[in-house]
């Protein structure tokens, strides 16, 4: 499963079940590359109609892509077609206004404070019929900081000082201080409707949809729920180019069977490729071809340390110098087309590729006799060789919760299991319904440890705080001050060389108290129609919905 991190505000993370989390904010690929990676057409040379379909990996949860329970890699991919996107990102992640949402915007740092004024197009509007307003910035923004509201994620709200209604189209932005991040936090706004109470915002749309809180080139036409088939149709209240496609659907699947139904072309998209067996049957079709490009998403486990044995700092460490992350790579990666030695991630924000990587994880790499140790310190005894170590009449033994039909974790599980017996731990897995995996039990912290997928954002020093700070993306229960003091720094701090070194400060700090640690980045390897243009292995890059479509 995977959580996202760029949801309708460009500044958030989101996670997957079949797990990804990564903060990119560069590109290694060339600028050719890239175009080969979405079959980048003009939209004149594209043909007008055809369907385009993709797979789920569960029910969507809360329709509000803001919400925690709502914070999905699936439905951030429908949010991409229904969904007000205020700025457009090229291939190295950076912003620049799109004009079907804003005709303008200007940014001033003076006397240490950013202040941006945005036009908004009179044209745009919600569906409901009413235009998008400054006054949807103001409701949204004052409502992040109440803690009634269920967001996945405020990170850089708290850095907003005032927001200014100039005329019907125009707002201003005032920040506290200097923000570089600042065209994340205004990169889009939920109507003001939708945010007119905690309610609302929080279960208004926990059981359906609502179009008219939506604004972009297509709208949900359905939800079967009974065939768990959501339906999209171009929007006849958008005002930009005409989508050429006329219509998109997301089937939920269980993991395993997307391969079958992309090789029997019931499914179209294939995104993220994670096993030998998918990449091989994706080969098969002999319509489609595999686009590649970097990787958004990162592999993890996550522990949770508000309560039992895993509460205790050394046993985290134990565990993670027991785990033998190399190891789990090569068997998730094996026959995939993947270096697996250059993916092993050593950093929580920046990919190896990245300006400003630095490999944090030496001084906690694999080392079963450090893991020992630790735990010996800790005063967890061996009864015998071998044996599972206890501690005043107390096994070391832990949960493992996985996804059902998920293979990559289950494999990771085991591998894991396996690992830490060494060391005298002991792993007993806890499988749980694939829909209710993320709301019924990450989210509410009923968990010991798991593994899913962060996938990330153009903003890598963004995002601290969401899940290593007060948010309530943070599953691992876990406040640590010197970091949440680093986080506030971080946000504002305008020498892209101190940002770069303070948040690698703060990566260290999160491998020493293992709050959670990665396992590798993924490549992005998609599967589509040879045929389909403006769409693949995106990147960081962002897409108009509109402008994808199938050549002649």
């Amino acid at each position: 499963m995977m959580i996202n991190r760029r949801m309708f505000l460009a500044g958030t993370a989101s996670a997957a079940m079949l797990a990804t989390l990564a903060a990119c904010s560069g590109s290694s690929e060339s600028g050719a590359t890239a175009a080969k990676a979405i079959n980048k057409v003009e939209r004149g040379s594209l043909k007008q109609g055809g369907t385009l379909r993709f797979g789920m990996g569960t029910p969507v949860a809360n329709w509000n892509n803001s919400t925690v329970d709502g914070n999905g890699v699936d439905l951030k991919n429908i949010y991409n077609f229904v969904a007000p996107g205020f700025f457009d990102y090229d291939d190295k992640g950076e912003a620049k206004p799109n004009p079907n949402f804003v005709t303008k915007v200007e940014d001033v740092t003076k006397d240490g404070k950013t202040t941006v004024t945005m036009v908004l197009n009179p044209k745009a509007k919600w569906n409901s019929g009413r235009q998008i307003s400054p006054d949807d910035f103001i409701a949204t923004i004052k409502c992040t900081q109440d803690k009634n509201y269920l967001w996945a994620s405020t990170d850089g709200y708290d850095q907003i000082e005032k927001v200014e209604k100039v005329d019907d189209t125009t707002v201003k932005f005032y920040f506290k201080s200097a923000f570089p991040d600042w065209t994340s936090v205004i990169s889009g706004t939920l109507p003001k409707e939708q945010v007119a109470t905690a309610e609302v915002f929080n279960n208004g749309m926990a059981k359906t949809y609502n179009n008219d809180w939506y604004a972009g080139p297509f709208k949900i036409e359905s939800y079967n729920e009974a065939q768990q088939v959501v339906t999209l149709v171009p929007n006849e209240k958008w005002w930009g180019d005409k989508p050429l496609l006329d219509k998109v659907t997301f089937r939920v699947l269980d993991s395993a069977a997307e391969a079958t139904s992309f090789a029997n072309k019931e499914i179209d998209v294939l995104d993220y490729i994670i096993s030998a067996n998918t990449y091989k049957q994706a080969q098969q079709r002999t319509d489609a071809e595999v686009r590649q490009n970097f990787g958004l998403q990162w592999r993890h486990f996550t522990l949770n340390a508000s309560s039992g044995v895993l509460a205790d700092k050394a046993v985290r460490q134990a565990l993670m110098r027991a785990t033998d992350r190399a190891a789990i790579t090569k068997s998730s990666l094996a026959g995939m087309p993947v270096d697996a030695n250059k993916v092993l991630l050593g950093n929580h924000f920046f990919m190896p590729s990245q300006e400003g990587y630095v490999d944090n994880s030496t001084k906690w790499s694999h080392d079963v006799e450090a893991a020992k140790k630790l735990l010996d310190g800790a005063g967890w005894k061996e009864p015998s060789p071998g044996a599972i170590r206890v501690k005043d009449g107390k096994k070391l033994s832990i949960k493992y919760t996985r996804p059902t039909a998920v293979p990559t974790t289950k494999t990771e599980s085991e591998l894991l299991q396996s690992q830490l017996k060494k060391i005298g731990m002991e792993v007993v897995m806890e499988d749980v319904e694939s829909a209710k995996y993320f709301k019924d039990y990450i989210n509410k912290k009923n968990f010991e440890i798991t593994s899913f997928t962060w996938q990330g954002t153009p903003y890598p020093m963004m995002n601290i705080g969401q899940i290593y700070g007060k948010g309530n993306s943070n599953f691992t229960g876990q406040s640590i001050k010197e970091l949440n003091e680093l986080i506030d720094k971080i946000a504002v701090e305008a020498d892209h060389k101190k940002r770069v070194a303070m948040t690698n400060q703060a990566d260290e700090i999160i491998w020493e108290n293992v709050l959670n640690f990665p396992i590798y980045e993924r490549m992005q390897l998609t599967a589509v129609p040879k045929k389909l243009a403006n769409f693949g292995a995106v990147g960081l890059a962002s897409y108009r919905a509109e402008d994808i479509g199938f050549t002649a």
